[in-house]
């Protein structure tokens, strides 16, 4: 925490009545960071924790959106959000790692993550990435079916 003030928000025109409080505080990279809050009883350092935990969330959020195509969430329960963010992170790591498996058979083509999924959702693969693919998928599956029947 660098600096801790109250003072009223606004122009003189159209000022706030009421003071507010800004905390300033810097963040791991050195960039200053000003928290505009109504909390006066609660200490600087706990505003600044505040805001650094929040801004998590909005980030882990941020990235769920942009890396689980999850633009919307379909309900607003928890259970119904708990559901739909453990079937797409499901979703994310089998295709990450299916991507990363792939990508060490096929040596001399390279395709970020983004564009294999394009690409295997449109059944646009290319030839070179679809064998061992289709390898892998039949390797796993065989491999659980051994399982499977020495099991029962």
């Amino acid at each position: 925490m660098t600096r801790d003030i109250t003072c009223q928000l606004g122009t003189e025109q159209s000022r706030s009545e009421k003071r507010h409080r800004v905390v300033f505080f810097t963040d791991e990279d050195g960039h200053e960071i000003r928290v505009v809050t109504s909390l006066m009883t609660v200490s600087a350092e706990d505003i600044a924790a505040m805001y650094k935990a929040r801004w998590g969330i909005e980030s882990f959020f941020r990235w769920i959106k942009q890396n689980l195509n999850v633009p919307t969430l379909f309900g607003t329960t928890e259970n119904a959000v708990y559901t739909q963010l453990y079937a797409t992170l499901s979703a994310y790591v089998l295709l990450k790692w299916l991507h990363q498996q792939a990508e060490r058979a096929v040596l001399k083509s390279s395709l970020s993550f983004a564009g294999f999924q394009s690409l295997l959702l449109c059944n646009g693969l290319p030839v070179q990435w679809q064998s061992p693919i289709a390898e892998i998928l039949y390797q796993k599956r065989e491999t659980h079916r051994t399982s499977l029947s020495n099991f029962g």
